[in-house]
């Protein structure tokens, strides 16, 4: 997944207009706002900085451009655009969107300033994620995809459900799926939705059904039915388009803005209990399947008390913080860091050996000893007991509990040790 830019380019020659817009966007976003006030600073900025700008805000009428010049200039850069102009023109706005430009708005004090900041937040978030796109015709699929990268989202095609499920098992970066009810094969869109669902929910991948103009209305019916999120007849305008797509997609981001507030723990953002009981089980599953072993490991500060009765809470609060960073630094990103509560933290590893085990949570412990927590003028010295249960049983509560009881041993043996 590539790194999101996170830079809005504002363009814009009147002072005044310049200031008031930036004064609206800075209320609404922490993304960074650049400004250029005629055509010359925009083609200098854009070659240098191109890759640093997510989307442009464009004045239509800018210093030192011929009439459309300035449009053309961020087309063939490829830079997703929302034009602003002084009064509205159906022909301009037309000639516009056939241009490539994602929206064409009023430029009027708050003038959709709600809408705008939408299509900002999307075109931002789209950055990281794909759409694909199903459709037996290549030259459909061509203009969607043209259409789809001027939204900011980058798409891969397909034009059958074979290859379809293939893309959707390799790329887990995929969030939005386009499916035409005519593709190539026996199976066509309808039953391809169903057999998606099979596998992806629609609380974490949006289908959207599609169908030519005259096809009977029970069509879009069947299509929700089947578990598409919305439908759209074509042909269709492209603010239709990017409208029912955002709709999906910011449906998505709170279902998935509520998972995450429900399985992470909000002051060190590692897993919660709930986090470790949805996760662990795939886990459990895989080793179950492979018959390998699991990796087990509570941990716990050692006299954390005292650190609170010391210091106060707010500092207990940074050395929780602090040891959460520890753990995430030394462990492999797949590896499940969770925060049990209070001073409390379980970690579960998957394909080592015991041995491999064993020296990664004595590093861990020499580490932490090693290494004195700081925050201004307070220095702590911290130390952690850790239980480790290797081996496999499928319970996760089981394994933890043996894990636990290790870690008593380690507490009621001096502290600051790793007990297998």
């Amino acid at each position: 997944m590539s790194k999101k830019t996170n830079k809005i380019l504002l363009i814009e020659d009147n002072p005044e207009l310049l200031k008031r817009k930036i004064e609206e966007l800075s209320g609404c976003f922490t993304h960074e706002i650049d400004t250029v006030e005629n055509f010359a600073q925009l083609k200098e900025y854009v070659i240098s900085n191109r890759d640093d700008v997510f989307i442009a805000l464009l004045d239509y009428y800018l210093d030192g451009a011929k009439i459309g010049e300035n449009v053309d200039f961020l087309m063939e850069h490829k830079i997703p655009t929302i034009v602003y102009t002084k009064e509205f023109s159906k022909d301009l706005r037309d000639r516009l969107i056939d241009k490539g430009v994602l929206e064409y708005l009023i430029k009027k004090p708050n003038s959709d300033l709600s809408y705008s900041v939408r299509l900002i937040e999307r075109v931002y978030n789209n950055q990281s994620i794909k759409a694909l796109i199903v459709d037996n015709n290549e030259n459909f699929r061509n203009k969607l995809a043209s259409n789809l990268q001027q939204f900011g989202l980058a798409s891969l095609q397909s034009h059958d459900a074979k290859s379809t499920l293939e893309l959707l098992a390799k790329h887990d970066d995929i969030q939005i799926v386009i499916i035409d009810l005519d593709i190539s094969g026996e199976i066509q869109g309808m039953e391809l939705v169903e057999e998606i669902r099979e596998n992806y929910p629609s609380t974490s991948l949006a289908i959207l059904g599609v169908s030519p103009h005259g096809y009977n209305s029970q069509l879009s019916i069947e299509f929700l039915k089947k578990g598409a999120n919305d439908f759209i007849i074509k042909p269709f305008v492209k603010e239709q388009l990017n409208l029912r797509i955002m709709q999906v997609l910011e449906l998505l981001d709170t279902i998935e803005e509520k998972h995450i507030a429900a399985t992470v723990d909000q002051l060190t953002q590692l897993k919660n209990r709930r986090g470790l009981e949805i996760e662990s089980k795939a886990m459990i599953e895989s080793a179950f399947e492979t018959k390998s072993n699991l990796s087990v490991a509570m941990i716990d500060i050692d006299h954390f008390k005292a650190v609170n009765d010391t210091y106060g809470h707010d500092i207990g609060d940074s050395v929780l913080k602090f040891l959460s960073q520890q753990l995430t630094s030394s462990f492999r990103k797949k590896d499940l860091i969770v925060r049990n509560g209070g001073e409390e933290f379980s970690i579960i590893l998957e394909d080592l050996s015991l041995e491999k085990a064993i020296e990664m949570f004595e590093k861990l412990r020499m580490k932490i000893e090693n290494t004195i927590f700081e925050e201004g003028d307070t220095k702590i010295a911290i130390t952690v007991s850790i239980g480790l249960f290797y081996g496999f049983e499928h319970s996760m509560e089981s394994m933890l509990k043996k894990a636990d009881e290790k870690l008593y041993e380690a507490k009621n043996s001096g502290r600051n040790r790793l007990k297998v």
